[in-house]
């Protein structure tokens, strides 16, 4: 395995942590567990198994799987061809739009490049960079000339000019109000589109509806505030936006794989903690 730590110093749009690359033993394998950063993997060859949720998916060459920050995850190398990958680790504020634009969700964590060759291209330039004294801004620079590439599907169908606006509106109106009970006809009237075409727009940019967006920042929230054991579970729910809070946890469990309770006991232990 060939691996680097980064100092990122003053990067806060854009960070990236860590980077490598690695050819796996058979059946080597990760988690379930979680991380506080996302991950950005390419398979070069080899294949394997990656998990969220409830979903295991197989993943080989040319395709790239996204670790989420605090959502229970596991991957592991195929037995009779095991995955050789490089990675990203990053953070940052601008972390999620990114991830966003390239079309990965906690429910679609994994696609093909759509330009394979670069790609490939951009993650084989990883380790090349291990000693430039200005390493850090280097990869930034790469990672984000990868999420450039991604964020332009080769077969992407012809967009009238001002619809990133709308999306980009729609997504703020949702991340300033995910605590309240907000429906799609009030986001569809803040950024002035009727429902079906605003409907159209996050298919077509994100992958996703305008609610799985939503749920999908609820639930990231809702990780967050049980990680930190500090509210219980009906004070979370109201928190992101669940006036009930069975039906909070039915849709967390469906999302996370988890239910609230397993998911803060499984964090209580990782942190090493014994009490609330």
């Amino acid at each position: 395995m060939e691996f680097i730590y980064t100092e990122p110093i003053g990067l806060t749009d854009l960070a990236v942590l860590e980077v490598g690359t690695q050819n796996c033993l058979p059946d080597m394998s990760f988690g379930p567990g979680v991380r506080d950063m996302y991950i950005l993997h390419y398979v070069h060859s080899g294949c394997g198994t990656f998990t969220t949720g409830v979903r295991t998916e197989t993943i080989g060459p040319g395709e790239l799987f996204l670790v989420m920050p605090d959502i229970v995850h596991a991957y592991c190398a195929d037995s009779d061809e095991p995955w050789r990958y490089s990675w990203f680790g990053f953070v940052g504020t601008f972390a999620t739009r990114l991830v966003e634009l390239a079309g990965f969700t906690a429910v679609s964590p994994v696609r093909a490049a759509d330009s394979s060759t670069s790609v490939e291209s951009l993650f084989g330039n990883l380790m090349s960079l291990r000693n430039e004294p200005a390493k850090e801004l280097l990869l930034t620079a790469l990672l984000y000339q990868i999420f450039g590439t991604l964020a332009i599907p080769d077969d992407a169908p012809p967009l009238r000019a001002d619809v990133g606006h709308h999306v980009r509106n729609a997504v703020s109106f949702m991340n300033a109000r995910y605590a309240e009970r907000i429906s799609l006809h009030e986001i569809a009237e803040h950024v002035g589109l009727e429902t079906k075409y605003l409907c159209r727009l996050f298919q077509q940019r994100l992958s996703m509806s305008p609610y799985r967006y939503l749920t999908d920042v609820r639930m990231r929230k809702a990780c967050r505030l049980l990680r930190r054991q500090l509210l219980g579970i009906a004070e979370i729910a109201q928190s992101v936006g669940y006036q009930d809070p069975l039906m909070f946890s039915r849709m967390f469990k469906r999302t996370i794989g988890l239910s609230p309770t397993a998911y803060r006991e499984n964090a209580k232990l990782e942190s090493g903690t014994g009490t609330y």
